[in-house]
């Protein structure tokens, strides 16, 4: 019978007054990272529409969390935050790289704010190599060009990853010569007619594993997928033609591309049992930010019960799909309901591989969950804040920030001036805006919300200047 590595740890480090374990070998890491994958669009989060075996068994597996957040509802930011442990707020990072500007008709304009991930910042894959990790990154990467590439930020291993948000195609070769779009650096590696970008990237992601057996590694399995172009394997599409909806979920091709997603994950876990790695290595499975609800026919995807998605202050665009397994530490078939954020996991998984405290803490704004993985009900009170300064979707979305602190969310319109104020354990929905019934409650969480701008450097949009000014 296999120990599970925390087990096998023979010294033990008091941290917070807390007794861990430290073993000679640290954990394997492998973060997979969904692109516009909603909170709602696998099954153990309640989809009845797309197929997810995989994840499904992932959650038996380890720890599900209920209410976990992105750090913003569009994709740069919060990969910053997931790398950094801060907030996008704190790194000026504020929306997905480069952004749409501002209409011509808009009240503001955007804060001059910053288009990479700056070299200065200290990276997770940094972090790690520091403790003896070999450190890959394989997918969408979106933080900056060439001169902040992943190579540039602490990974040994860059597989397609560069300043493209999207692919132009998700057969080979993913996009034409030359295509603004084309996915970076698979030309060169190889390829042929029909082969599907997710399964490479697959491909890819075990070999790693495979060369790296002996360990620790720390592997970033950012997947393009699910993020337009819808683009499935036609088998697959026709599959899911046949099935009826459920719950707004009925995009033959978005189910298609979900299942690919799903086969990508369990050939990944399957690659980690045969080397017998399943019990030494902790998976990290979530999203970017809510599901996409603004393109396709039928639209992409549904978040319900959650109201909107990708882009907007609301929870289908805010919530995501989380599960961590930590073997030795999370039970299996868990479940937590605690208020969690992208920036957490900077300090986590660096706790979990046995850095000190000053490495995993120093400026940063997430919290170590490795408490609730342990089976702690709650962590010390705080306060979850976003800040988005921009417009989206062709100004659909227009600058707002927000605070949720226990279950009370504040939301603050700027081109309109508009506060909104949701109880969610009573409106996870966000139907019935109770503003003008609390207004205490209102003005209380709205300077707790400009004490966390101020404390951040918040960057606020700028109000035009008017003619004759």
């Amino acid at each position: 019978m296999k120990m599970p590595w925390i087990l096998g740890f023979l010294t033990i480090l008091a941290l917070n007054g807390v007794a861990f374990a430290t073993a000679p070998t640290p954990p394997n890491i492998l973060f997979i990272l969904i692109d516009d994958l909603g909170w709602a669009d696998v099954g153990c989060f309640g989809s009845r529409y797309y197929k997810t075996p995989a994840v499904d068994h992932l959650a038996a597996q380890g720890m599900k969390f209920t209410q976990a957040y992105a750090a913003c509802a569009v994709c740069s930011p919060t990969r910053a935050a997931i790398l950094t442990g801060k907030a996008p707020a704190r790194l000026h990072i504020t929306d997905w790289i480069a952004g749409e500007g501002a209409p011509k008709n808009s009240r503001f304009l955007i804060p001059d704010w910053q288009q990479n991930l700056p070299l200065e910042e200290t990276t997770l894959a940094e972090a790690l190599k520091d403790r003896g990790y070999a450190t890959g990154h394989i997918g969408k990467w979106h933080l900056g060009g060439a001169a902040f590439s992943p190579k540039n930020h602490g990974f040994d291993l860059n597989v397609a990853g560069g300043d493209i948000g999207h692919p132009a195609s998700y057969f080979w070769p993913y996009g034409k010569e030359g295509a603004s779009h084309r996915v970076p650096g698979l030309a060169e590696r190889g390829g042929r007619e029909g082969e599907y970008l997710t399964d490479q990237l697959t491909d890819e992601a075990i070999k790693f594993i495979q060369d790296h057996r002996n360990g620790p590694f720390y592997l970033q399995l950012w997947h393009y997928t699910v993020h337009s172009p819808l683009m499935g394997k036609a088998g697959l599409v026709d599959e899911f033609e046949r099935q009826p909806g459920s719950n707004g979920q009925s995009n033959a091709v978005y189910a298609a591309m979900v299942r690919s997603m799903d086969d990508s994950i369990g050939r990944i876990l399957n690659t980690l049992e045969d080397l017998h790695l399943s019990d030494h290595t902790i998976v990290v499975f979530t999203s970017d930010n809510g599901g996409a609800v603004h393109f396709g026919k039928p639209p992409a995807t549904s978040n319900l019960p959650l109201r909107s998605g990708k882009g907007f202050a609301y929870e289908g665009g805010l919530r995501v799909p989380l599960l961590l397994k930590v073997p030795g530490v999370t039970q299996p078939g868990t479940t937590c309901t605690e208020p969690v954020i992208s920036c957490d996991f900077f300090p986590t998984l660096l706790e979990l591989a046995g850095a000190p405290a000053a490495v995993r803490r120093k400026g940063v704004d997430g919290t170590s969950l490795v408490p609730l993985l342990r089976g702690k009900k709650a962590l010390p009170h705080r306060a979850l804040c976003w800040h988005y300064p921009h417009y989206w979707n062709s100004g659909a979305v227009s600058p707002y920030s927000v605070i949720r602190e226990d279950s009370w969310k504040l939301i603050r319109f700027y081109e309109s001036g508009r506060e909104e104020l949701y109880n969610l354990a009573a409106d996870p929905s966000e139907q019935r805006d109770i503003a003008p019934a609390e207004p205490a409650r209102l003005r209380k969480l709205g300077r707790k919300l400009d004490t966390w701008l101020r404390e951040t450097g918040a960057q606020l949009p700028v109000e035009r200047q008017k003619p004759g000014n």
